[in-house]
């Protein structure tokens, strides 16, 4: 017998119930007429402050937009989702992108780790290649409605959406929000008491429709989605699909490779002697597809002779950098081994240390050797496969990619020393 999927309570606090029975809801959620006349809640908004660290200094980046909807919703999209994963699966192996599309599948089952693996091992292998890193600038605030729709009608292979998928579609793209800061406001709450809130609900029905007036914010314009919903992940790929298939095609009869994970694209194709002219066809490509503009400053192009790596300004026709190294999926290649990205590492370092400033300060004021426990757990070997730490810690993570990467990686050198760093730095009494 088959089982039945039962997509998880998050427990936050909403504009609907906390916890909505899930066996009631799902039986409407197959009910397409139940669908179309659903109203969906709006979406909560906030901007999630970001920072990153550049080997010497944290810097500020600009702020992430966080929209997440009510629990009802999240069952419709995480249902839809579903449906359109095994439909976008079964689409992109017709079409011969089953291999380029890699975030957000449900079919690959492999990791970050896989995916940088096949890259870098195929790249390994080149004695000369142009590639290219880059990603589209505002990807899922950018996409164009008409497009998409287009698009999940293909999908879909149908000349007009049903109603019910056409209601989703809407609620994602026409969608509606409401400012965390009005909800604090309104409750009298400080900033991040919301998300500890254990009310069933942040207010009754009517005091829903009293507080929403002049509330709702909604999304007038004909391009923009939001980001982060359990459906957003696979439309984003609907979106993509004549980029891949043009991309993948023109990369693979040259011998190459090509990747995209979400926004992020790597294009490996060994063949240097076409290199401009190779870049100007890709380009045209990305132009044929609204609203798709790659990032300049993230554009990045290379050339591999042997075992180094060179970087370039294919439009200047220019050498930026000599043995420089190739950044992607967390993995740093330099012509002759992958790395850990160093920028990982060195977070990985600062938070331990920062729990240990913090272990040291309690130890010396309560006489005792306090905070080791978990700090083992968390940073050391000791926690690597510790049934209370659920998926291990970074010491994990490295294990991991240095057996997938084998002899072409060098990760276990950067963290061999984790132990002697921890022991020399913490007070012990």
């Amino acid at each position: 017998m088959k089982k039945r999927k039962v997509y998880k309570n998050k427990g936050y606090t909403h504009f609907d119930a906390r916890k909505p029975e899930y066996w009631k809801y799902i039986n409407n959620i197959k009910n397409p007429e139940w669908i179309e006349r659903h109203a969906f809640y709006p979406f909560i908004h906030y901007q999630e402050e970001r920072n990153k660290f550049n080997g010497e200094k944290i810097i500020p980046k600009s702020p992430r937009d966080i929209r997440y909807s009510s629990h009802i919703d999240r069952y419709i999209y995480e249902y839809y989702n579903d449906i359109l994963s095994k439909k976008y699966n079964k689409y992109a192996k017709q079409l011969g992108i089953n291999q380029a599309a890699i975030a957000y599948r449900t079919n690959l089952n492999k990791s970050n780790i896989n995916f940088s693996s096949d890259v870098f091992k195929f790249l390994n292998k080149q004695e000369n290649a142009f590639i290219i890193v880059s990603d589209f600038t505002n990807f899922f605030d950018s996409l164009n409605h008409q497009y998409l729709k287009e698009r999940l009608k293909e999908i879909l292979k149908v000349d007009t959406l049903p109603s019910d998928y056409y209601k989703v579609f809407r609620s994602i793209t026409k969608y509606s929000y409401i400012e965390y800061n009005d909800i604090l406001n309104e409750l009298g709450l400080k900033h991040k008491e919301l998300t500890k809130l254990h009310k069933e609900r942040l207010f009754d029905i009517e005091q829903f429709r009293k507080f929403k007036k002049g509330k709702v914010h909604v999304n007038k314009e004909l391009y923009g989605m939001v980001q982060g919903s359990a459906i957003s992940s696979v439309m984003s790929n609907i979106y993509m699909i004549k980029f891949d298939k043009l991309v993948n095609d023109l990369v693979t009869s040259n011998n190459g490779i090509y990747r995209r994970y979400s926004d992020d694209i790597i294009i490996i194709i060994p063949n240097i002697a076409k290199v401009k002219e190779l870049y100007n066809k890709l380009m045209s490509i990305k132009d044929k597809i609204p609203n798709l503009v790659m990032s300049p400053e993230k554009t990045s192009c290379f050339i591999k002779r042997k075992d180094s790596i060179t970087s370039i300004d294919i439009v200047k026709n220019k050498i930026l950098k000599e043995n420089t190294i190739i950044n992607y999926l967390g993995f740093s290649y330099d012509g002759k081994f992958v790395k850990i990205r160093e920028k990982t590492v060195a977070k990985y370092y600062r938070k331990m240390y920062a729990r240990i400033k913090t272990i040291n300060k309690w130890t010396v004021k309560t006489g005792r050797n306090i905070g080791r426990k978990k700090l083992y757990k968390q940073y050391s070997y000791l926690g690597k496969k510790t049934k209370n730490v659920k998926k291990g810690n970074f010491l994990t993570y490295a294990d991991r990619a240095q057996k997938e990467y084998g002899e072409l990686g060098k990760i276990n050198d950067q963290v061999k020393n984790s132990w002697n760093k921890m022991s020399k730095r913490l007070i012990k009494i």
